[in-house]
């Protein structure tokens, strides 16, 4: 279908040149106008050809779904359900104006490819360009049935999401605000790598990082995004050597192996989490519970996604300094970070908001 449609309107063009031509104009030489079609390398290894100018683009998967809406929010043609809910639900977080709440609110609501999709409403929806992730397994065999070019970025590191950022940029033109973007990631990026830097292997925390999936006897794998901030913020993760599928965001541990771990800080996804840990007889002996350091990711913060730069702000600053200096400097990260990625004045109370 993108074929035929490509196909068509280069034909119309070189009809036009012609009869351009018959009429005693000249036309621009052929070997300067731009080409139709451009190829890329996406960031699971592919080499895709696209259009040279995207007009419609959706995304399966939310952290895309963002950065589209981010930089080209004309032409994103949908919002799929996850970005949804964390959004532009009645219980989520409010990162977005009403002006921008009420736009994405009226986009159709795809699938994500973790959960589920229809292709035949992708189809319908006619994208130029579909944006998934690596990690998705089926992105070939999707690209084969709606005939529709399938690009996938990355989460799995910090430094993947500023390639991801890039690439979209390029993808949609425009590549200058994705510098922007970029730009305050990657300086962000090396302040907190400079601390960390800086602390002794002997003086580094240990850190028990407990599951997504609100089961704190599950942690992350090592090539998850939230074990790698809690190797940038200078912790040391204690399930580093833990076996199973490294890219599996909740590995299951038992509690004899967290006993021996015996983590100095243990971070959790809520409230619920914390008081059910804390509520247990059996964490009492761990340093982590004994000296009250158990702590709860911010909501607007969290060590997952797009706000994953706040989280590894946070905490860097939980793990080695924690005090009044800290709160008010992270506050004002938080509000530089959503005025420029969100557009959004973030409050003081939206700043100190945990997830129940």
């Amino acid at each position: 279908m993108l074929r035929n449609r490509l196909s068509t309107r280069v034909s119309g063009l070189l009809l036009i040149f012609m009869l351009l031509a018959g009429c005693g104009t000249t036309a621009a030489p052929s070997d300067k106008t731009a080409p139709a079609q451009v190829t890329i390398n996406d960031m699971a290894g592919r080499k895709i050809t696209i259009p040279s100018h995207v007009t419609r683009i959706l995304a399966l998967h939310p952290i895309p779904t963002y950065f589209l809406y981010r930089l080209t929010p004309d032409k994103v043609i949908s919002k799929d359900m996850v970005f949804a809910k964390r959004y532009l639900d009645k219980d989520s977080v409010m990162a977005y104006a009403e002006p921008d709440r009420a736009k994405l609110s009226k986009l159709p609501t795809t699938g994500v490819f973790f959960k589920g999709l229809n292709p035949e409403q992708l189809l319908a929806m006619n994208p130029d360009v579909i944006v998934t992730l690596s990690k998705d397994p089926n992105i070939d065999e999707l690209e084969h049935k709606v005939n529709i070019p399938v690009v996938a970025v990355s989460k799995d590191t910090m430094a993947d999401y500023a390639a991801s950022i890039r690439l979209i940029g390029k993808i949609v033109g425009n590549e200058s605000e994705a510098d922007k973007l970029i730009n305050y990631w990657q300086k962000t990026l090396a302040k907190v790598k400079s601390k960390a830097d800086a602390i002794p292997a002997d003086k580094r925390v240990r850190v028990y990082f407990a599951g997504v999936g609100g089961n704190v006897l599950t942690t992350p794998g090592t090539q998850t995004i939230m074990a790698s901030i809690v190797t940038m913020a200078g912790g040391v993760n204690v399930a580093q050597g833990l076996s199973g599928n490294p890219t599996d965001e909740s590995l299951p541990v038992s509690f004899e192996q967290i006993l021996k771990w015996n983590p100095a800080i243990i971070i959790v996804n809520t409230q619920k989490d914390k008081d059910q840990l804390l509520g247990d007889a059996a964490w009492k002996s761990i340093e982590a519970v004994k000296n009250n350091r158990v702590y709860v990711q911010p909501r607007y913060a969290n060590l997952d996604g797009v706000t994953a730069l706040m989280g590894l702000v946070w905490l860097e600053g939980k793990l080695y300094q924690n005090d009044a200096e800290f709160e008010v400097y992270f506050e004002t990260k938080m509000r530089e970070f959503y005025q420029l990625f969100h557009n959004y004045p973030i409050t003081p109370a939206q700043i100190k908001e945990v997830a129940k």
